[in-house]
C-alpha cells in the first residue's frame, strides 16, 4: 500500500474514533435534539460542528508542527477542563434557551433569516472550541512529522484523512439522533431535549472535576 494512502486511511479511522468520543456525542446530542427530528437540520448541524472541530484541530496542529512547538500535559489538562466548560455552557443554553438556539429571535415582517441559522452558528463555534482539548493527542499521533524534522507528503495526508473521519463520524451520530427524535411526539421530544441537556451538563462537570482532581 502506498504511504500516502496508508497515512490517509490511518487518519480517517482515527478521525472517526475521535468523532464518537463521549464529549462529542453529548454535544451532538444536545444540538441535534434542537432540530426537532429534521434530518437535513441534524446533518447540517453535525457537519458544521465537525467543520469547526476539524479546522481548529488541523490549524493548531499544523502551526505547532511548522513552528516546532510541543504541548505539555498541563496544557492538555486545562484544555480538557475548558472543553468540559464549553459542553456545560452548551447544555445550559439548550436547557434554558432552546428556542433561541433552535429558531433565533422573533422575526420582523420581511425578515428572511434562516430559521436554524443560530443553532448552526453555535454548533460551528462549539465544535471549534471543543477541539482545543484534542490538539495534543493529535500531535502525538503524528510522529513522522515530529521526529527529525521530517515533513513528507505521506505524513501530511494524515490530517485531511483525520478531518474527513470527523465529518463522517459526527454526521452519522447526528443522523442517528435525528432519526430517533423524528419518531417521537412533541411532548416527548421536549423531555428528551431536557434530559439530553442535563446529561450533557453532568458529563461536562464530571469531565472538569476529574481533570481538576487529577492535577
Amino acid at each position: 500500500m502506498q504511504p500516502i494512502l496508508l497515512a490517509f486511511l490511518l487518519g480517517l479511522s482515527q478521525g472517526m474514533l475521535h468523532a464518537v468520543g463521549p464529549d462529542h456525542c453529548a454535544a451532538m446530542a444536545t444540538l441535534g435534539t434542537l432540530g426537532g427530528g429534521r434530518r437535513r437540520a441534524a446533518i447540517a448541524t453535525a457537519v458544521r460542528f465537525a467543520l469547526g472541530h476539524a479546522a481548529m484541530l488541523g490549524g493548531i496542529a499544523a502551526v505547532c508542527i511548522l513552528a516546532g512547538v510541543g504541548l505539555s500535559e498541563t496544557f492538555e489538562r486545562w484544555a480538557e477542563i475548558f472543553g468540559g466548560a464549553v459542553l456545560v455552557a452548551l447544555a445550559v443554553a439548550a436547557l434554558i434557551f432552546p428556542s433561541s438556539l433552535g429558531h433565533g429571535h422573533p422575526h420582523l415582517p420581511g425578515h428572511t433569516q434562516e430559521p436554524h441559522q443560530h443553532v448552526h452558528t453555535v454548533s460551528t463555534t462549539a465544535g471549534a472550541l471543543m477541539a482545543v482539548s484534542g490538539v495534543r493527542s493529535l500531535l502525538l499521533a503524528l510522529p513522522p512529522l515530529l521526529v527529525g524534522g521530517s515533513m513528507s507528503a505521506a505524513a501530511w495526508m494524515y490530517l485531511p484523512g483525520f478531518a474527513l473521519g470527523i465529518l463522517i463520524g459526527m454526521g452519522v451520530v447526528g443522523l442517528i439522533f435525528a432519526e430517533g427524535i423524528a419518531r417521537l411526539n412533541a411532548q416527548i421530544t421536549l423531555w428528551v431535549q431536557r434530559t439530553v441537556a442535563v446529561g450533557s451538563a453532568a458529563l461536562g462537570l464530571f469531565w472538569m472535576g476529574s481533570r481538576l482532581m487529577g492535577e
